[in-house]
């Protein structure tokens, strides 16, 4: 006997009882089945008999009003087009484009990929240049120097150490 045999029997003996005992509450008490579930199991068992106490299949984990894929993926990219920006200039940046897509759903949309923050977009960024390096946009490159004022330095190389050398000054008392 397999499981899904098992929950048929379980829900068919708590009908049982009930047309037995005569009294739905008590056969539900004694079965452990909440009285609004039994009403479930005979209406199901009235309209398709042993079929009907079958278990469910699962609801569809998506919503049917979800941001499609395609849109959220432009979202994504014109983020890290513009770090600096936030979701109101996304969203008239979409409109442009025919999306139509509220700011407060762009800005869960970015919270959910990781970059809801304008350091987030930034770290994101320096990771991307850091592991493959990408061209970078002037904005990108205003944006990032204002965070990290030594990514001025990034053009700067080296061939042997202390070929290149740094020097400060400050005014002391």
């Amino acid at each position: 006997m397999n499981a899904e045999t098992k929950v048929i029997k379980h829900k068919l003996s708590v009908l049982e009882l009930a047309e037995a005992l005569g009294n739905v509450s008590a056969a539900c008490r004694q079965r452990g089945v909440s009285r609004p579930q039994f009403y479930d199991y005979k209406r199901r068992f009235q309209t398709h008999g042993m079929e009907g106490l079958r278990d469910l299949p699962p609801i569809a984990k998506h919503h049917p009003n979800a941001t499609p894929p395609e849109t959220v993926e432009k979202i994504k990219g014109l983020a890290m087009t513009h770090p600096s920006r936030g979701p109101s200039y996304l969203e008239s940046l979409l409109k442009t484009d025919g999306i139509q897509v509220s700011f407060v759903t762009i800005q869960k949309i970015l919270e959910r990929e990781g970059l809801g923050s304008r350091y987030d977009r930034w770290l994101a960024i320096e990771k991307r240049q850091a592991e493959q390096p990408i061209e970078l946009t002037a904005e990108q490159i205003a944006f990032i120097e204002k965070q990290n004022p030594q990514f001025k330095e990034r053009h700067v190389k080296s061939g042997k150490p202390g070929e290149l050398l740094n020097q400060d000054t400050f005014l002391v008392g």
